[in-house]
């Protein structure tokens, strides 16, 4: 069976970083949106044939893909035997904070739902994607989420309309370490998750409403390891954002705007901008809409 399809990336408008499990993994509640910067797949599943992954970027192939691990898992949750080739066109850069990885697994997994006759529920594949990590539940549905516990549980929010100017810059930053210096740092949680989703259930809801509540509480830890997201905030507001921030766990931050062509208008005073700046120099810009859609089926 041959798919063509592509998932998008998200941000994190939200995020309260709440009680810290004996696992070591920690609970949650964040509002988070799927913006339309897409990476590519194009998949070959055939039955009982060895996984062949191809990848543009070499540092993401291998047994270690999300893509790789969501096939497997897959396998083995339903007795299925699927293997073949998987050619992934990553646009989405990583170390970013945006997803691009989850959201590669959730349309892996996706797409293995329609081999099957009797395809999984929402509520079994979210389960099947929690295993893989706390973000890939959240790109199975898409637009606006609101994601709590270990990311297991999400509830759907009204879609924004409106645009964000992306900026990665060339420092990346590890999701584990952002979250050790948390856990060092002894920081508590800022919890701008509440006062969001007033905001999201309002009848008055908008990008300019939504950037007065906008809070990470991840920006603290990460500014122990680099100051570029810091940089990075205000050389967006100062060409025109009307709210900045980091996403996730970083390094890339974003600025809201209230269309595509208003985030565009900034790009090129912002590249001008992080050129000038030690810290931000080669960084990459990217321009993208609020989707509402995560993954999306080309052919």
């Amino acid at each position: 069976m041959n798919f063509r399809l592509r998932s998008s990336a998200k941000i994190n408008l939200s995020l309260d970083i709440l009680e810290r499990l004996p696992n070591g993994y920690h609970t949650l509640a964040s509002v988070v949106h799927t913006i339309g910067i897409w990476d590519e797949m194009r998949l070959q599943l055939r039955p009982n044939e060895p996984l062949q992954l191809e990848c543009n970027r070499a540092d993401l192939g291998g047994e270690d893909n999300l893509c790789a691990r969501a096939l497997h898992l897959w396998n083995r949750e339903t007795g299925a035997r699927w293997g073949g080739k998987i050619a992934l066109q990553k646009r989405i850069p990583s170390g970013a904070g945006l997803g691009g990885g989850s959201g590669n697994a959730a349309a892996m997994l996706l797409a293995l739902n329609k081999t099957r006759l009797d395809p999984l529920d929402e509520n079994a594949l979210a389960k099947l994607g929690a295993k893989l990590g706390a973000d890939v539940p959240l790109f199975l549905r898409g637009g606006a989420i609101l994601m709590e516990g270990i990311g297991e549980k999400i509830t759907p929010l009204k879609p924004l309309e409106g645009a964000v100017l992306v900026v990665k810059p060339p420092i990346s930053l590890s999701t584990p370490a952002v979250y050790h210096a948390w856990d060092e740092g002894g920081f508590s949680s800022e919890n701008a998750t509440p006062a969001l989703l007033a905001t999201f259930e309002s009848p008055f809801l908008g990008v300019q409403t939504v950037v007065a509540d906008l809070g990470n509480d991840l920006e603290r830890a990460a500014a122990t390891l680099t100051a570029a997201p810091a940089h990075i905030n205000r050389i967006l507001m100062a060409s025109g954002a009307l709210g900045a921030q980091m996403s996730g766990s970083g390094s890339a931050c974003f600025g809201v705007f209230s269309s595509e062509t208003a985030a565009n208008v900034a790009l090129n005073p912002v590249r001008e901008k992080l050129a000038k700046d030690v810290l931000t120099q080669g960084s990459h810009c990217f321009v993208a809409a609020f989707s509402s859609r995560a993954v999306e089926f080309l052919s």
